[in-house]
């Protein structure tokens, strides 16, 4: 190939991976409130990863992730292409790779580890408990730009546009995890795709029977270059052999090679992996050892107080089929959704919850089911939104200003959108006092009149999760919660005796 063929190889070869990443970016930055939601799961639906590893622990076939069928289709045909074109982590950490100064190296790496961390995956998901959100690459890369990335752009914007920026408390694990995955794979070429990535174990898996492949067509004068271009170090040029699987199709050493003696064809063949029977044993008992272990390992009690989004599944089966991508909570218009660090076990890490003191769940949004790209938070029409409970306010008596001070203040009253609490005349000493009372049977513990308690630290009224519903199907609307909901609007007693089921 002449020279300027290999500059134009190359400059395509960006140019199509840039624009994947832009694609991705761009699906990013509209995933938020306000905006028509149409394409932003695009990405994740073509990763048979999150198909086979979520469907297999939910016991259910996640239908929105069908497209990744496609994916499967092309690698059985032409290879790794997705890791080599379209993953937008593989395209930043070439990036990385890119930069001037930074030494690559290609030195030998355990290329196994991913296929057992893809079995271990497996296993743990057919045992009941999912791990996907801590390998999976198009969630790592879309968690770290939601809890690293925006914020630092959100501050910058609101400094210049003066509006609050988003903010997520404890991102630190998320920074080290991304930075390292980055700062290693810059040094040691694609060392995460190489070495850890289950989403590449999977495609290289089927990329050993694909029908399109590199190879040597004639003999070569072992100059090495092929090799030495290869950033998975899947060219052995002395034994003239490209390894299927670690292959990425980014078609260097074939544009690179001097006298065109490697070539892309069909070629009916299959190649072998060292996949042996004690890497079998080790991702089958650390599964068995992970997941019995991950739910009470560093798992920090709040009484009550982790608050799920409305529409969220029942607990057990949220935490497997959430993906921890941190979509639902970059569309939350009061950043009231937050990562869990640990306060769910470790494998909650990341996982959403509300905290009302930062801010409520608006009465007229219902974006975060509308994001989820897993359903693990249902997608729930407006209306029905509002009537999904997700936990009950209680008044600390001893901090409200209108019951320990005896002092009107009526916030949490007007900010209640559903008229759950009412200031109600109370007889003291022959006064006559406005106190607050919160009807829990109308109350869903949507934490609006916590976020706006003016009491200095903890707010005297909080949200628990005191009887909230979690429902895989069916709808949260019934007739008992339509007429109490009738009644308190009509500004009319409740009938006595009514029992809220």
């Amino acid at each position: 190939m002449t020279r300027k063929t290999r500059v134009i190889h190359r400059i395509v070869r960006w140019i199509i991976q840039l624009l994947f990443l832009a694609l991705f970016i761009f699906f990013f930055v509209t995933t938020k409130y306000g905006h028509p939601f149409g394409f932003q799961n695009l990405f994740f639906r073509l990763d048979p990863l999150i198909l086979i590893v979520i469907s297999i622990a939910y016991r259910t076939l996640i239908v929105t992730a069908l497209l990744s069928v496609i994916v499967i289709i092309g690698t059985l045909l032409c290879g790794r292409f997705f890791c080599g074109y379209v993953c937008p982590l593989g395209t930043a950490i070439d990036l990385c790779c890119a930069v001037p100064g930074v030494r690559k190296r290609t030195w030998p790496v355990f290329t196994n580890a991913k296929y057992v961390i893809l079995l271990f995956l497996l296993i743990s998901a057919l045992i009941g408990r999912s791990f996907l959100h801590f390998f999976d690459p198009l969630v790592i890369f879309e968690r770290s730009l939601t809890l690293l990335v925006y914020p630092m752009v959100s501050y910058f914007a609101g400094f210049v546009a003066l509006i609050s920026p988003a903010v997520f408390t404890e991102t630190l694990i998320a920074l080290l995890v991304f930075i390292s995955i980055l700062g290693v794979s810059s040094v040691i070429s694609r060392f995460w795709c190489r070495t850890l990535c289950p989403l590449g174990g999977l495609l290289a898996f089927l990329s050993h029977i694909s029908v399109f492949k590199l190879f040597f067509k004639n003999e070569c004068s072992a100059c090495g270059i092929c090799q030495s271009v290869c950033p998975t170090s899947a060219i052995d040029y002395e034994s003239r052999t490209i390894d299927t699987a670690e292959c990425i199709n980014c078609l260097r050493c074939f544009y690179e090679c001097p006298q065109q003696t490697i070539t892309y064809a069909r070629r009916v063949s299959s190649s072998k992996t060292d996949f042996q029977r004690r890497h079998v044993v080790v991702a089958f008992l650390t599964s068995i050892i992970a997941v019995p272990l991950v739910r009470s390992l560093l798992h920090t009690k709040l009484h009550g107080r982790i608050i799920r989004p409305p529409g969220a599944i029942p607990e057990p089966d949220f935490v497997n089929v959430c993906i921890h991508c941190g979509k639902c909570m970059k569309v939350c218009p009061t950043n009231g959704l937050q990562p869990c660090v640990f306060e769910a076990g470790i494998n909650g890490l990341w996982t959403p919850r509300l905290i009302p003191k930062i801010g409520g769940c608006e009465k007229n949004c219902n974006m975060c089911g509308n994001v989820c790209p897993t359903s693990a938070i249902r997608k729930l029409p407006l209306e029905e939104k509002t009537y999904a409970k997700i936990g009950t306010a209680v008044i600390d008596r001893s901090r409200c200003i209108a019951w320990e001070q005896d002092k009107v203040c009526l916030i949490c009253d007007e900010a209640c959108p559903y008229n759950a609490i009412s200031s109600l005349n109370e007889t003291v000493h022959d006064v006559t006092l406005l106190r607050p009372f919160v009807d829990e049977r109308i109350c869903n513990g949507c934490g609006l009149c916590e976020a706006r308690c003016p009491i200095e630290g903890p707010a005297a009224i909080q949200v628990f999760s005191i009887g909230e519903e979690r429902k895989k199907t069916g709808s949260y609307i019934t007739e008992e919660k339509v007429k109490l909901r009738a009644c308190e609007e009509k500004k009319e007693d409740i009938p006595s005796g009514f029992i809220l089921e």
